[in-house]
């Protein structure tokens, strides 16, 4: 199935802000992770993970997705996971991958830029603020950086509907 389906405005501007303030706030808890997908380096970007099945730790920002969640339709929950990659000089590919088979994927964009997601099949998802693209999570996927802006930040979800 090579249904990509995008939803813009897909949190109410209220929730949306509240996370988006936190998120690009100088208080938020960001993790250096050498590498954007695992064993290649040639790459690296910041994360924090929210919540990852059959582990103990969850982030005490978890709450902050109750909603969405909620809108997505999650029975069941595999990970929340955010990704800060910043800017680059030029536009770059970050590995085409799949985060998990045989579930749902969404990717929910915290900031507009010229970066984006791409797919396998050639189809290009654009940064924007408060936008979600979902996706079977069998699709190959990869980050695309961006140019105009000091960050790109997406949260992805890795679910059972």
């Amino acid at each position: 199935m090579d249904k990509v389906e995008i939803i813009d405005n897909f949190l109410p501007l209220d929730d949306f802000y509240h996370i988006k303030n936190i998120m690009m706030g100088e208080y938020f808890q960001w993790y250096y992770n050498d590498y954007v997908l695992s064993g290649n380096y040639k790459n690296f970007q910041f994360i924090h993970n929210f919540y990852n099945y059959g582990v103990i730790y969850r982030s005490p920002f978890l709450d902050l997705f109750k909603s969405t969640t909620e809108m997505l339709g999650v029975k069941k929950l595999q990970r929340i996971k955010a990704n800060l990659n910043p800017r680059t000089l030029f536009k770059r590919k970050t590995g085409y991958h799949n985060d998990f088979a045989n579930m749902t994927t969404a990717v929910f964009y915290i900031n507009s830029n010229n970066g984006g997601t791409k797919f396998a099949n050639g189809k290009f998802v654009r940064s924007k603020e408060n936008r979600v693209v979902i996706f079977d999570s069998n699709l190959k996927h990869t980050g695309i950086t961006c140019t105009d802006q000091k960050r790109r930040i997406v949260v992805n979800f890795n679910f059972i509907k």
